[in-house]
């Protein structure tokens, strides 16, 4: 075995121990925020899918369920597994109504039904999401995006076997360790890549459909406006940052000024107008620097070690002016072999399929709240069935196609 290998220790689906799972060559760990963690590896014996791999990483303990195997006629077996989180889209929720509720509560609520505890969670404010007809993974990523915190699952071992699985929410993983990266144009094994979504350096922010009613209290016909916060920012719906401005903004029709590039957000379940200009606020940082990201070994980084999360100082000299950005390890590739080599991607990740799917729910809940019936009664409940039967069936369809063999 390589000497930078970790050991295996291999159970079965039940917990039982089997032994150790000799690793044949490399191992590659793969990890991103709220995303993939998975192994793969060559080895002489076969292990069954759904048997649990369970190994130490720098003195934390890590779980990885058994998924898929190659197994050839003669040679070794190719084993692909994932973290011991994915059990949970075995776990089930009809139902879960999470209005004006906490992180901590959501969390308890996604993990009701499984066996998977909360550890830590984040003070994060409250939110509101309605899960339906979802596993608890799903559920547990929702929670994570609408509350704004980031997931980390947590492994105990007492007596050589798994105690206890449970679950960390922070608000931001990883730290500020002095990492500094400085992208040039002649250098080797970089990757930069720019993203197509837009810089804003101002965003009108909208939030829940508001109906329309008479004196009375009683519905209108008609469309639904929606939340704004200009009675608390001083009549402005939009937040905008007067620096940014002045770099990715654009003359004005006669060149005597600079303005704003506008773009606007919808929190569609947000019905406060603080808690809206505070997430409007949180999603113009975001929108007033380049969609860009650098994937790159660990060894060009000028300080320590990278972890999952880490804030790092880029400096992108290749641009003129050159981009100074302020910039996150959102993926980490290890390869465990004679030594370990890292390789991570410093910026901006693309959305994986949870999140478009999470992004389809939520056009569908703002076209919820924009319509109304010709009668103008059209009811929260009822407004409620049709979305949730648009994104079921959206989703359902989803899956079908992942079924095919292509």
């Amino acid at each position: 075995m390589a000497g930078s290998v970790p050991t295996l220790y291999w159970f079965d689906r039940w917990d039982e121990r089997i032994g150790l799972l000799r690793v044949v060559g490399e191992l590659i760990h793969t990890e991103e925020l709220n995303g993939e963690d998975t192994l793969e590896f060559a080895s002489y014996e076969v292990p069954a899918k759904g048997d649990r791999l369970l190994w130490l990483d720098n003195g934390t303990w890590r779980e990885h369920v058994v998924v898929r195997t190659d197994e050839p006629v003669a040679g070794l077996c190719s084993v692909y597994a994932e973290s011991s989180l994915c059990e949970l889209l075995d776990d089930f929720i009809e139902e879960a109504q999470l209005v004006n509720r906490t992180a901590q509560q959501a969390l308890a609520a996604v993990l009701a039904p499984t066996r998977w505890s909360v550890t830590y969670c984040a003070s994060l404010g409250t939110a509101g999401a309605l899960i339906y007809h979802q596993n608890a993974l799903w559920a547990l990523r929702r929670v994570a995006e609408v509350w704004g915190g980031e997931v980390t699952p947590i492994i105990t071992v007492e007596n050589g076997r798994v105690a206890s699985r449970s679950i960390r929410l922070d608000s931001q993983r990883g730290e500020w360790r002095g990492l500094r990266f400085t992208y040039g144009k002649n250098m080797a094994g970089c990757t930069r890549t720019v993203l197509e979504q837009d810089v804003y350096t101002a965003l009108y922010g909208f939030g829940a459909g508001l109906p329309f009613t008479d004196e009375d209290g009683n519905y209108k016909a008609g469309y639904r406006r929606k939340l704004t916060f200009g009675e608390i920012n001083g009549g402005l719906n939009y937040v905008a940052d007067e620096s940014a401005k002045q770099v990715w903004g654009r003359w004005n029709a006669d060149r005597t000024a600079k303005v704003h590039s506008f773009g606007q957000v919808t929190f569609s379940e947000v019905t406060e107008p603080e808690r809206l200009l505070a997430l409007t606020r949180r999603a113009l940082a975001d929108a007033v620097q380049p969609k860009v990201s650098y994937e790159v070994d660990v060894a060009a980084l000028d300080g320590d070690d990278a972890d999952l999360g880490d804030t790092v100082a880029v400096v992108d000299t290749s641009r003129s002016p050159e981009w100074r950005l302020t910039a996150r390890v959102v993926r980490r590739v290890r390869t465990f072999g004679e030594l370990v080599v890292a390789r991570v991607t410093i910026g901006t990740v693309e959305p994986v399929d949870y999140a478009q799917v999470s992004a389809l729910a939520a056009d569908v809940a703002t076209l919820r709240d924009d319509v109304v019936g010709i009668d103008g009664n059209l009811t929260t409940a009822a407004s409620v069935t049709v979305v949730e039967n648009t994104v079921t069936t959206a989703i359902d369809d989803l899956d079908e196609l992942g079924d095919l063999d292509f």
